[in-house]
């Protein structure tokens, strides 16, 4: 890839990196971070990646640092939780929050890969093989994945509350 069609595809694939990064639940700063890293990871290795991988390559560099900065945050939260006495409270949803916080809570229990498809898939709208080009899996791995996180959010909501209804 050439510096010119580098910057050609940083202009295009940024944003798609950072819907990424975003949707996959990161903060606005550790999403801008990740995908920072991932364009500079791209141009470091521009001369071995052809510009038809560009935008794979792109959103598994900032999927892969948002994944280490996920894992990062889990231990932190470990930590912090240990040292917190007390068992979990669930919480009901008339008790002051409403269903886009109870989706961010089921998909923060998700696995980090099921977490991404679902955000690829469901959100973002992308095909079993671009995720799972983006992702590194087969198609039939990011299917099974996919049917999986879908079962555990479906848990996890009816856990807070928010009943049976699909």
């Amino acid at each position: 890839m050439t510096a010119k069609e580098y910057n050609t595809a940083a202009l295009l694939w940024a944003d798609d990196a950072m819907r990424l990064a975003v949707r996959c639940g990161g903060s606005k700063a550790d999403s801008e971070d990740a995908v920072q890293e991932a364009l500079a990871s791209l141009w470091q290795s521009r001369d071995d990646v052809a510009l038809e991988k560009g935008k794979g390559y792109l959103l598994s560099a900032t999927y892969r640092r948002l994944m280490s900065t996920f894992r990062h945050h889990a231990v932190q939260r470990e930590y912090a939780a240990s040292e917190l006495s007390g068992g979990v409270q669930s919480q009901a949803p008339d008790e002051g929050f409403d269903l886009r916080e109870a989706l961010e809570r089921a998909l923060a229990v998700l696995p980090e890969v099921q977490r991404a498809i679902l955000q690829l898939r469901d959100v973002e709208g992308y095909s079993y093989r671009e995720i799972g080009d983006t992702l590194g899996l087969s198609d039939d791995r990011v299917q099974v994945y996919l049917f999986r996180a879908r079962v555990a959010m479906r848990k996890q909501l009816i856990k807070l509350g928010y009943g049976n209804n699909q």
